[in-house]
């Protein structure tokens, strides 16, 4: 594997808010795009118009591709708009389906639209393969259905609860969790927002690339997120920020690597592949690499961003000037009880006997701080213990 990034000594943590702006500038003209503009959804979501036709001749084994460059362009000389696919046997493929996209007029409706459209696809179809015949033609409904759309969007709101719920466990708070949910919001936005500006065709291969995306993105996100817990454990001198952008680094290669292999199939399948494919394959290349940048320059950051919040959370709480309504809300100290005052007996006037008691009590206590003076070593013992009981 190809290490351009170990070793290197790039702050990407401190650009977090570089990367914020990038990802903003990618998506809001998306958004706005998407509310004016909408989608171009395809015949998948809106129905149309389904034209079979059988070949003269069956298509040769290795010849699909070149007929379908065939079919594609007497379909766009008549001027209709639709998805063509070949059919037949496991032995024979002899037959050709086309369908169409029927937007009817003022004062028309769908089957004479369907009408006009197998007129003029008959003759350019003709002209480019001799021979052909037309078999059915007929209305369909739409394949993906609204109830469809309804259960397809709960069940991409229930994958990402789960997803929530299982990284929360993994990392034992939602912080984790949260920052890769938001990456998996932020890849389908964008996604969503180049469809809209570019106004490719939304259709069902349309939905399996955006799902692929969003288990590409979670596992890429879960990878970063496993090395930044393990330097947390290895290198705990660090800050949270040093131990990300450490791990980033060591991450990235890895991230880089996947992609570039991965964006070479999808370029060869975006070039080779045909009409049918293209659009399947620029979903995915767009999907794919924002989902990488999304889990190095989103994901990880706003992890950072979070945690350096929490630090100055916890620093204000053990500061010593905390504000008074902490220290009101705690229990209130209990004064010493006032002792009451003894009684002394009224002083008398010392006597010899009592004289001569006061001088002994002196010379006692000369002679123990002569003991304590010529003896330190007991007394720097017990000083040096206190001190040991006092650190520990």
């Amino acid at each position: 594997m190809v290490d351009f990034f170990r070793g290197r000594k790039w702050d990407l943590v401190g650009l977090r808010n570089l990367w914020f702006a990038i990802s903003l500038l990618i998506i809001i003209p998306g958004l706005f795009f998407w509310v004016t503009q909408g989608l171009n959804y395809g015949i998948d979501f809106t129905g149309g118009g389904l034209v079979t036709y059988q070949f003269a001749e069956p298509v040769r084994a290795g010849q699909e591709t070149a007929a379908l460059a065939r079919v594609r362009g007497a379909v766009d000389k008549a001027g209709v708009q639709g998805q063509i696919q070949l059919a037949g046997t496991a032995a024979r493929t002899d037959q050709l389906l086309v369908r169409t996209r029927v937007e009817p007029k003022a004062g028309q409706d769908a089957d004479s639209v369907l009408s006009q459209q197998r007129a003029s696809m008959r003759p350019a179809l003709e002209a480019a393969f001799p021979g052909i015949t037309e078999v059915a033609g007929e209305m369909v409904s739409p394949v993906v259905s609204e109830e469809l759309i309804k259960n397809a969007i709960w069940s991409v709101v229930a994958g990402c609860v789960f997803i929530l719920f299982w990284i929360r466990l993994r990392y034992l708070t939602f912080q984790w969790s949260g920052t890769a949910l938001i990456a998996l919001v932020h890849d389908v936005l964008v996604l969503i927002g180049v469809f809209a500006m570019t106004r490719k065709e939304v259709n069902s291969p349309f939905v399996a690339a955006a799902l692929t995306v969003v288990g590409y993105s979670v596992h890429d996100t879960i990878v970063i997120f496993d090395r930044i817990r393990e330097n947390l454990r290895l290198r705990k001198g660090n800050t949270f920020a040093e131990t990300a952008n450490i791990s980033l680094l060591e991450t990235m290669p890895r991230s880089v690597n996947t992609v570039l292999t991965t964006e070479l199939v999808l370029v060869s399948l975006f070039l080779f592949g045909g009409v049918s494919l293209r659009d399947f394959a620029f979903a995915m290349m767009v999907g794919i690499t924002v989902g990488a940048y999304s889990s190095i320059f989103n994901a990880a950051q706003l992890l950072v961003v979070l945690k350096n919040r929490e630090g100055r959370k916890m620093a204000l709480k053990r500061a010593p000037g905390r504000p008074m309504r902490e220290v009101a809300g705690r229990a209130p100290v209990r004064q010493p009880r006032s002792l009451k005052p003894v009684a002394q007996a009224p002083a008398q006037a010392p006597s010899a006997a009592s004289e001569e008691a006061e001088d002994e009590e002196e010379g006692a206590e000369a002679a123990v701080v002569q003991e304590r003076d010529a003896a330190p070593g007991p007394r720097r013992k017990l000083k040096a213990g206190r001190k040991r009981k006092r650190r520990f």
